[in-house]
């Protein structure tokens, strides 16, 4: 071999052994934040798992390039994390504008110190189709920015509250659209994938997006997300899976949102066929696991009865003329104290999912609560470069 082809191949093998060095330093740091982000979301703590995922996703990107599955998996995870957040405080808003307009009064000062909740909200009434729910066992995620800059002080303490308010609202909004952007730049990537293990993440995601739409009341787009899953998932799972019930069960939801009804309720019959199938596998079966198993789906089966029920009947409007004259008092506040609170802003329709995020720092929270500003590695969220 000639000298020149002596220098090449010495070349070539000092770039792998330092790119196999950079590898071996960067997957203690991937595992790390892999491992405390998913137990923040096993915990509910969403911010705290937004922040990992989110740190996750740009060394992810960086190590394994912007169309590795991968990265695709890392940037559900944060997804999942926004969309969890953004339902959160949502919910919490909407109790809060309900509560000022029930008692005339704001509800900042005794919710400022309160603990919002950590639970998973649902839709009323939805069954639970899935016997284990968990995170996908994927190690990656998305790249993050450092947020925008202070604003500064408001002199005007009621100018200052109704800002805190008003971004408040903002920040969930920005939730629902990062959220959206991210699983939309993840579904990119895994739906050029042929497998049956990648096809059946790609469902997942399209999942996501649809409960995204539920949640932002965009119920077409949410019958288009849920029925493109559907039908991906039916390709590559027995037909008496409880996850096609679930899907079947999101779709019709989504029409039943959407106004068809009829449609709703004929999907509703695969949703009792599939785990009518699944029960009568489960009673001939001599496994004790199985027969807890099948006790727990009967009630699934009793959820889904209850729910056809309730949309073949819908409630019948109230008649007022009925009413004692303390009944009609108390209706006519209820409709008064509803029409405030949708008129205060406070409940939102969001149903605009991608503009561009505009999160607070952290000075502009500390500036709008009275208190000292956090530590710099508390205010890592901002929305995802491969976003844009």
């Amino acid at each position: 071999m000639s000298d020149k082809g002596k220098q090449t191949d010495t070349s070539e093998t000092a770039v792998a052994n330092d790119s196999q060095s950079a590898l071996s330093a960067v997957m203690p740091v991937i595992a790390d934040l892999l491992e405390v982000g998913t137990r923040a979301f096993a915990l509910g703590n969403w911010e705290e798992a937004i922040e990992n995922f989110g740190e996750l996703s740009s060394i992810t990107e960086q190590t394994f390039g912007s169309e590795s599955q991968r990265y695709a998996d890392c940037l559900v995870m944060y997804g999942r994390a926004l969309l969890q957040h953004a339902i959160e405080q949502n919910a919490l808003l909407a109790q809060k504008a309900l509560a000022e307009a029930t008692t005339g009064s704001s509800s900042k000062d005794e919710d400022k110190d309160a603990a919002p909740s950590k639970a998973n909200i649902k839709f009323e009434g939805e069954p639970d189709f899935r016997e284990v729910e968990g995170l996908e066992q994927a190690a990656a995620d998305s790249g993050v920015e450092e947020g925008s800059s202070s604003k500064g002080k408001q002199a005007d303490t009621g100018v200052a509250a109704a800002n805190e308010e008003g971004a408040e609202a903002e920040d969930e909004q920005d939730d629902f659209a990062a959220a959206w952007d991210i699983l939309d730049l993840a579904r990119v990537i895994q739906e050029k994938e042929t497998d049956s293990k990648s096809q059946l993440k790609y469902a997942e995601t399209l999942m996501l997006l649809g409960d995204v739409s539920m949640e932002s009341e965009n119920f077409a787009q949410a019958v288009n997300d849920f029925t493109a899953a559907l039908n991906v998932k039916l390709q590559h799972l027995e037909d008496d899976n409880r996850e096609l019930a679930e899907l079947y069960y999101k779709v019709a939801l989504a029409h039943e949102y959407n106004n068809d009804t009829a449609k709703a309720l004929d999907l509703m019959k695969d949703v009792q066929r599939i785990l009518g199938n699944r029960l009568k596998a489960l009673e001939i079966s001599d496994k004790p696991e199985d027969k807890e198993d099948a006790t727990s789906l009967k009630e699934v089966l009793e959820d889904v009865a209850a729910k056809v029920e309730e949309w073949k009947s819908p409630p019948k409007p109230v008649d007022l003329s009925a009413l004692t004259p303390e009944e009609s008092a108390i209706a006519e506040r209820a409709k008064v104290m509803f029409k405030q609170a949708m008129e205060s802003g406070n409940i939102k329709d969001i149903s605009n999912l991608v503009k561009p995020n505009k999160k607070r720092t952290e000075a502009e929270q500390a500036d709008a609560n009275g208190k000292p500003e956090a530590a710099d590695g508390d205010s890592k969220r901002a929305k995802s470069n491969a976003a844009e």
